[in-house]
């Protein structure tokens, strides 16, 4: 085969891959990036280091545990050390997880998710975590444990969105929590999302 021929079969294999590309990206079959309003998410990183201070010397809080006494929520919250979603995934096995490289408890939107389950009885509580999420309306607290210290936030906005949709602004720098959860009752793609502002520390 000559050189001609190695260009017609590049353009060939392009044109399928494109093709059956494509067509998975129709049916919902490709890999789902994490979805952030204004294309905004964090910097990917391979490897997340929770270093408590930042160049400036000034404290960074992490969350340690989250409560929300009017659902039943207390869990402590995982903090993966990667974006990657099997480690993700692990992480939700064991309860809240934060997600690396969004806000923390000083500054930003502080990002948390975890599983919900419309099953009474279930072998993994982390299955748990965030049942009745949405049953929460605006002004109820939340409570952030980080570094010994509580911070209560109130809810400011609760909705039901569909995963495709872009449901949490990293541009924002208030401080505040934004907490997801899959809709139980729902279709798959659905997500409980709660949004809520810092109101003061205990």
């Amino acid at each position: 085969m000559n050189s001609k021929d190695f260009t017609i079969i590049g353009i060939v294999t392009l044109v399928i891959f494109a093709g059956t590309y494509t067509l998975l990206s129709i049916l919902g079959f490709t890999p789902k990036e994490f979805q952030s309003a204004n294309n905004t998410e964090p910097k990917e990183t391979e490897n997340f280091e929770y270093n408590q201070t930042d160049e400036n010397s000034d404290q960074i809080l992490y969350p340690d545990r989250v409560t929300i006494s009017k659902i039943g929520v207390d869990s402590v919250v995982e903090k993966p050390q990667s974006q990657d979603v099997t480690v993700l995934d692990q992480a939700l096995n064991k309860g809240a997880v934060y997600y690396p490289g969004s806000g923390t408890v000083d500054r930003g939107n502080m990002f948390l998710f975890g599983h919900s389950t419309g099953f009474s009885v279930v072998n993994n509580q982390a299955y748990k975590t965030f049942n009745d999420l949405n049953k929460l309306v605006k002004g109820d607290e939340i409570e952030i444990e980080s570094d010994g210290k509580i911070f209560i936030y109130k809810v400011t906005n609760l909705s039901l969105v569909d995963e495709n949709s872009a449901f949490v602004d990293f541009s924002k720098t208030n401080r505040m929590l934004t907490i997801s959860t899959c809709n139980s009752f729902g279709a798959k793609q659905d997500r409980w999302v709660v949004e809520a502002e810092f109101d003061r520390e205990v």
